[in-house]
């Protein structure tokens, strides 16, 4: 029996190439290499993107325009972040699979995983097709409703797969609704389970299923790692259903570090959504690593109110250069009200990690139900003082949350594609597209100035920094810059007409942020050098 694991391609106006390592795949394929002949097909991986003539958000065109230049840049065009359809026809029909497994991480791009279900059932109706993933663990029957899927796995899903291939090979189709997490159909009837929680989450991916050459962080071959899974926390906010936090047992991440090295992994992220919850287990987990020559990251999970400065070293010492915080807002009733832990400790630890080796981007959210625009200036003018990178997210619905709940009965009252960061849902009323992309705006610029100080030492007030440009933009770069200075405009560069435009915003974000930051400090990202904001 073949069986073919399916990581889809995504269309949207960004990816980030380095968040794409199908690591559940590995996991599937590792669980059921003995009983069948497996492999996984990545179709978004280290593949050039298609720039997609028309997109499906017309009233996102005056914020995301194509040919436009400003070093202040977000958006311009749409892609597909993968194959075409036709040659992920191609690629699957030469395989010629009994069973194909569909990740569909993402209610957002549900339709991109659909659409390898249904090239499956043109290129053979008796391919059977299963869907796992975030968005079919939330909706089962919504999924299953399509007669180009077959089976749906909800929850992890390693048991649930191994159990389903072996059903089928020995045709025992009766033992198939005992399967925990598989959900079935039977004319038009779904048949719905509950999650699965696997009981034992030491098994140790097989790697030689991908190419680590086409993972790679830098120039480095990266991978992700899970040294547990589950979160007890259930921010409003969050999406992913409530799975039990357990933490792996550290003989098989040894042998997991082991086998890491054997194919040259170079550097890991760690994927856990609560990699730091344990300080005990945590250092016990950095241990096995120390002196391993190997660069850590975590984009995810560093939980902050456990840190402390030892444990902080500990995390140097055993290859962590970049810590990555996900701080969502520093006003602590807006974090309350997401039913959200409030980053005090990362606050306090603060003087400790600039004054530290570590590179620190923090990440946190803009347009949540409860915040004031504001409030977000008070915390890009905080943060800019501060030896670190700002990390904004534009918040965006998530189905399965209270946030979602209360806005919308079902999935069907909502366009899926709208579910998505660069959609700029304005959930909130005082977060309205314009006052949403003045702040990205803000924060790129602030972004901008933090790399300028790092390379020009010397410098002490920001009216030097137009000065600063060079290369074949410069002019360019001046002008805009001097522009946003001077008179409190974003402007951007039309590249097909050659004349400058003034960019959509909101002239009353941008002068609160002037005023809050008249007189205060920016620092530098990599280095302590500091400028007066004295415009």
């Amino acid at each position: 029996m073949k069986v073919l694991l399916v990581q889809p391609p995504v269309e949207d106006f960004y990816d980030t190439g380095i968040r794409t390592y199908p690591l559940a795949l590995l996991y599937l394929a590792t669980k059921i290499k003995n009983i069948c002949d497996v492999s996984i097909v990545d179709l978004r991986t280290d593949i050039k993107p298609i720039i997609l003539k028309d997109n499906p958000f017309p009233d996102l065109k005056e914020y995301y325009k194509k040919d436009i230049y400003t070093p202040l840049s977000l958006f311009g065009r749409y892609y597909r972040f993968g194959y075409t359809r036709e040659k992920i026809k191609e690629l699957i029909a030469s395989r010629r699979p009994d069973i194909v497994g569909i990740s569909s991480l993402f209610t957002t791009y549900s339709a991109e995983a659909m659409e390898i279900a249904t090239i499956c059932k043109e290129i053979d109706d008796s391919i059977i097709t299963v869907m796992g993933g975030t968005h079919p663990t939330i909706f089962p029957e919504y999924v299953l409703k399509s007669s180009s899927v077959d089976f749906v796995i909800r929850g992890e899903g390693e048991t649930p797969f191994f159990e389903l291939i072996s059903a089928l090979k020995s045709r025992e189709n009766s033992r198939l609704s005992c399967i925990p997490g598989l959900c079935t159909k039977k004319d038009e009837k779904s048949f719905v389970t509950d999650i699965n929680i696997e009981s034992n989450i030491d098994m140790v991916p097989d790697r030689k299923f991908l190419d680590s050459s086409s993972y790679r962080i830098g120039r480095k071959n990266y991978t992700f790692f899970l040294a547990s899974r589950g979160c007890p926390f259930q921010c409003d906010f969050c999406g992913k259903p409530p799975v039990t936090y357990r933490r792996r047992n550290p003989i098989s991440i040894h042998e997991e570090i082991q086998a890491c090295m054997d194919i040259n992994i170079q550097s890991i992220d760690f994927e856990d959504d609560m990699l730091t919850l344990d300080k005990t287990y945590f250092n016990e987990v950095l241990n096995l690593f120390n002196g391993k020559g190997l660069t850590l990251s975590a984009m995810n999970g560093i939980y902050s109110e456990t840190l402390d400065t030892k444990m902080l070293d500990n995390m140097f010492k055993s290859g962590f250069r970049r810590l990555n915080f996900s701080l969502v807002d520093i006003d602590r009733s807006v974090i309350h009200k997401e039913h959200r832990f409030y980053s005090e400790n990362f606050l306090r630890l603060l003087p400790w990690i600039e004054s530290s080796a570590f590179l620190v981007e923090t990440h946190f959210i803009i347009g949540l139900p409860e915040q004031k625009p504001e409030s977000v200036i008070d915390m890009l003018v905080f943060l800019m003082g501060k030896r670190l990178l700002l990390g904004p997210s534009i918040f965006y619905l998530a189905p399965n949350t209270p946030i979602f709940d209360n806005l919308f009965n079902n999935i069907h009252d909502v366009d899926v594609k709208s579910l998505r960061s660069s959609f700029m849902f304005p959930v909130n009323s005082l977060f309205q597209r314009g006052v949403t992309y003045t702040l990205i705006k803000l924060v790129r610029f602030i972004n901008l100035v933090k790399h300028i100080i790092d390379k020009e030492s010397g410098m002490e007030s920001l009216s030097e920094i137009p000065a600063i440009f060079s290369g074949k933009n410069a002019s360019i770069d001046k002008h805009i810059i001097t522009k946003f200075l001077k008179d409190q405009r974003l402007i951007a560069y039309d590249i097909n007409k050659k004349m400058f435009y003034e960019e959509r915003q909101d002239n009353g974000i941008i002068n609160h942020f002037f005023r809050e930051a008249k007189g205060k400090i920016i620092k530098g990202f990599k280095t302590s050098n500091s400028l007066t904001f004295d415009v």
